[in-house]
């Protein structure tokens, strides 16, 4: 069987239970710019002049890199990709083999964000914008950058999907801003279940409910529809004072304190007031700190939580919340959940379908569950029959 999926940022293909990485060139190159960068000024805050003015800093390591891929989709025999780079997306095309390093730039800009898009018969689905919190769909026809928006508003669609069932239709989730006094996002509505029938030229919402969110809406050529549901807004930890947080209170206060005075003394005394310490915040813990959290559709999970689990045991419970589900819904409006704690999925024209659960793809096929690898946060998933 051969899937390719993102896992962490990272493009991954599995070919006969063989799991290769295939690369993302504008990543690499940007990574190699960043290391040039910092190891050309690593001079101003190492050695003995840096310490005798104070500039002296410990070694960051590895620069961060702030990249996230947006979306996968076959096009032809090709792999398009999208990617993030701080504020600039772009979209490029390469070859399924991780070998061949050539990649096409299609699409690139400073001044529009990309969600997620699927290929179909050489014509792509795209939600793209102005920012993250208001992507329209949009129809391309891949090498050619040129793109038709079909929707527009203070909102937002994402997640489009070429039906397999009816011709140039394509389903869609979409989401109302909520904005404040100052125009900025303050909230989203629910997300709602909607396709567009492009030969009409009509928009019809067929799922909807103020307590709940539709995401990635797919059909198969059956015409049965298949979407993940969640509480609106997804689950969050639950959060309030234990007693523990009471007991230690007067104490987090006093660290707080002299944290702060610390910092103060440091950056106008050049001194801390810690023997052998800078007196500046620690790189790890900022970047454990930053790390701690990672929110997927509202969904919040501890990242310091998860990692810790994973290396004491061998975890097979999935890592999105049951109430997170994927549903059947048949041509009668009759609805079966599929599986529970579902984080992306894919349908096989066979029938199947390859569900992540965020931390494994798994095969489905009828009542029979195959665990087809681990895979931590996979998502993006093109299964083998959608390729060539």
């Amino acid at each position: 069987m051969k899937i390719t999926y993102t896992s962490e940022n990272k493009i991954y293909r599995i070919d006969g239970g063989n799991k290769t990485e295939i690369p993302c060139g504008r990543i690499i190159k940007y990574k190699e710019t960043l290391e040039s960068i910092r190891r050309r000024t690593e001079w101003k805050t190492t050695g003995t002049g840096a310490r005798f003015t104070g500039a002296a800093r410990p070694d960051m390591g590895d620069p961060v890199v702030l990249a996230r891929i947006t979306g996968l989709c076959e096009n032809k025999g090709q792999l398009i990709y999208g990617v993030r780079l701080d504020e600039s997306c772009s979209l490029y095309s390469r070859s399924f083999d991780r070998t061949d390093e050539n990649e096409g730039l299609i699409l690139s800009g400073n001044n529009f964000h990309f969600g997620s898009f699927d290929c179909l018969d050489g014509k792509m689905a795209v939600s793209i914008g102005s920012n993250s919190t208001e992507l329209h769909i949009a129809v391309m026809e891949p090498p050619s950058s040129a793109y038709d928006e079909l929707t527009d508003g203070d909102s937002s669609e994402e997640n489009p999907y070429w039906s397999r069932c009816h011709k140039n239709r394509i389903y869609f989730s979409a989401a109302g801003n909520g904005r404040n006094e100052y125009g900025a996002v303050a909230a989203v509505s629910p997300r709602s279940g909607a396709y567009i029938d492009i030969d009409r030229g009509e928009i019809v919402e067929f799922l909807s409910d103020p307590k709940t969110d539709h995401l990635r809406i797919k059909d198969d050529k059956f015409g049965n529809i298949f979407y993940i549901r969640q509480p609106y807004g997804g689950e969050h930890e639950k959060e309030g004072f234990k007693f523990s947080d009471i007991l230690f209170f007067p104490f987090r206060v006093l660290k707080g304190f002299f944290g702060w005075l610390n910092f103060m003394c440091t950056m106008w005394g050049g001194e801390s007031l810690k023997s052998g310490s800078d007196g500046l915040p620690s790189y790890d813990k900022v970047k454990r700190r930053s790390e701690r959290d990672i929110i997927i559709d509202g969904n919040i999970i501890n990242a310091e939580r998860l990692a810790k689990e994973e290396d004491e045991k061998d975890s097979t419970s999935p890592l999105m919340p049951l109430s997170r589900v994927l549903v059947k819904r048949e041509a009668d409006g009759s609805e079966t959940v599929i599986k529970k704690g579902v984080l992306d999925y894919a349908l096989c024209s066979d029938g199947k379908i390859i569900i992540s659960d965020g931390r494994r793809l798994i095969l489905l096929d009828g009542d029979k569950e195959t665990v087809i690898t681990k895979a931590r946060l996979a998502m993006n998933i093109v299964p083998e029959e959608d390729i060539g």
